[in-house]
């Protein structure tokens, strides 16, 4: 069998056999060698080939342990699909997870860095009747490595079912690409429910490597982070966009490769990691094995206008198809340069499993196809990520890609990350997104953003409202969390004291209505970002605080916000 053909329990029982006493697992209480992590392996698949049949799913205790880690690869060994099990997970959610793929053994560790034990899945995780799900399952051809429960884009928990052989071609490419050897440490850092830490524990374990395994107390973006890398020579690290802009890089880190993965990747975050280690760009799906596109080190001076999503990594490949037309009705089956991405080939997984079976990624002939739902551009012979396309948004009549106005944000210097919204004016109508909001993180002021923006964007592009903020809000699994920026803006707007003198109290409403809190009395309302939307609100507001006379014609004529109000004082006078 040539390298080339091993599979990636192949690939681990070679590293066993060229490095048995190099490290394989280390974590905060020890670490195990090549040789035992090779016998902890043999002995778990026994184990578990005695206690299950082919097909059968095993569950594996979510925690951050080497036992976690050895049934994983034991479970490969064995030929016994798994699924990682979060006991921090609800009591109705897991109990649906082993319900619907038939679990009955639990890997389980009894401290960090120990072997792993096999007991039956907890009574409060039983479900009360059969599921269909365990026969679905059993009818599938060429069998299943994995299933990874994600809730996608839409909030829905969705459990994909992922066979084992792709994965081989894919963790080999990362191999070569990232120059991993014996000497190499990766930090482990996703979540074990998070498929992404698959090429963190394979491109590992296949390459002689050694995988740093550590409480999550270890892995909080920031100082925290920062200290973990140093501490424990890491040399390879993954990690997701908030991480990243959240940790600096020092000078006694041990980094030869960062890979930014889980999100888009920012302008400023390449020429902040570049300077420390070669710095590469990752894009993948869980419904396409983990990771279709890597890039090789990565240059800030090509990355200026955006940063590309890399080259084809596993047996797979892809088509740009056209976007739906305004008219609606199916995506045009032609390849084009902007449009959705489509993933096609072996590293396409089996597809959802559902209460009414497993609904394949296919296409009508029967070939692996999976429509990712992302907007992406090719240019120059690369790719770039554009938007989802669910997060299309439509403010005052144009159909907008979000993504496209944040990275066109993010190509000023003094912007680290940027997060555009359809919103609410305040005061307006809730329903109505008739704002365009641009939140920002960097030390670049709102004017200059402005400025930067118009000079680069279609006018109907350039965002109403642009709101520095000091740091983004992340859910739990590392996305900006839109929600929380607009509650705060809102928040802000609600408590904010109301000025005393007329005139300041004029420049805080449209301080609210801009985003720009230096608002002065020589600035001019639509040079500020004031637009047709928010001048109707000023007007009210302003007849509101007792200015009845103002109108619409009065804001649009005045050169300037002090002219406005010394017109409007002399009409009352």
């Amino acid at each position: 069998m040539t390298v080339q053909q091993l599979s990636v329990v192949g690939a681990i029982e070679r590293a066993i056999a060229d490095w048995p006493g190099c490290g394989a697992i280390e974590t905060a209480d020890g670490s195990i060698s090549y040789r035992e992590l090779g016998e902890q392996v043999r002995d778990f698949a026994a184990r578990l080939e005695c206690r299950t049949g082919p097909g059968e799913f095993v569950g594996i205790e979510a925690d951050r342990t080497a036992g976690s880690i050895v049934a994983m690869v034991g479970a490969l060994t064995a030929g016994r699909p798994f699924v990682f099990i979060d006991p921090r997970d609800s009591a109705t959610s897991n109990k649906s997870k082993v319900s619907s793929l038939g679990l009955g053994l639990l890997a389980r560790s009894p401290s960090p860095s120990k072997a792993p034990e096999l007991a039956e899945v907890p009574a409060q995780w039983r479900g009360d009747q059969e599921d269909p799900g365990p026969r679905a399952l059993a009818e599938q051809p060429g069998g299943i490595g994995y299933a990874i429960y994600t809730s996608g884009s839409t909030g829905e928990s969705k459990c994909v079912l992922v066979r084992a052989d792709p994965l081989a071609s894919m963790v080999r490419d990362h191999v070569r690409r990232l120059a991993l050897g014996p000497r190499s440490r990766t930090l482990q850092f996703a979540r074990l429910t998070f498929d992404g830490c698959i090429t963190e524990i394979l491109w590992t374990l296949t390459s002689g490597a050694c995988l740093v395994v550590l409480g999550e107390e270890r892995l909080s973006p920031g100082p925290v982070l920062q200290d973990t890398l140093e501490r424990f020579g890491i040399t390879h690290l993954k990690t997701t966009p908030f991480a990243l802009t959240a940790t600096e890089p020092t000078g006694a880190m041990s980094l030869r490769h960062v890979i930014n993965g889980g999100g888009a990747c920012r302008q400023a975050v390449v020429r902040k990691w570049a300077s420390a280690a070669a710095f590469h760009n990752a894009y993948g799906t869980t419904e396409t094995t983990v990771c279709t596109f890597l890039s090789d080190a990565l240059d800030p001076d090509d990355c200026v206008e955006s940063v590309p999503l890399g080259e084809v990594v596993g047996d797979c490949g892809y088509d740009i198809v056209a976007a739906p037309t305004a008219a609606g009705g199916d995506l045009a089956e032609a390849r084009a340069t902007r449009g959705e991405l489509v993933i096609t080939g072996e590293s396409v997984a089996v597809g959802y499993l559902t209460a009414q079976g497993v609904r394949l990624f296919v296409d009508d002939d029967g070939n692996r196809f999976y429509r990712t739902g992302d907007i992406v551009e090719r240019r120059d012979g690369q790719v770039f990520f554009v938007e989802r396309a669910d997060r299309q948004l439509k403010v005052r009549g144009y159909r907008l890609d979000p993504g496209e106005i944040e990275t066109a944000a993010c190509r000023l210097g003094g912007v680290l990350e940027a997060v555009v919204t359809a919103e609410s004016h305040e005061g307006a109508d809730d329903s109505a997104a008739d704002a365009l909001v641009c939140y920002y993180q960097g030390t670049a002021a709102p004017r200059e953003l402005r400025s930067h923006l118009e000079a680069v964007l279609d006018p109907y592009k350039v965002p109403s409202v642009i709101k520095q903020v000091d740091a983004l809000p992340y859910t739990p699994n590392g996305k900006v969390d839109r929600d929380a920026l607009r509650v705060g803006r809102r928040s802000a707007a609600d408590t904010s004291p109301v000025p005393a003198a007329p005139e300041e109290q004029v420049l805080e409403l449209v301080r609210q209505l801009t985003g720009v809190s230096d608002a002065g009395p020589d600035d001019n309302f639509f040079e500020l970002g004031g637009d047709s939307a928010s001048t109707v609100i000023l007007v009210n507001k302003l007849k509101e605080l007792g200015w009845m006379s103002a109108g619409v014609r009065d804001v649009l004529r005045a050169a300037d916000l002090s002219t406005l109000t010394s017109e409007l004082r002399e009409r009352m006078g």
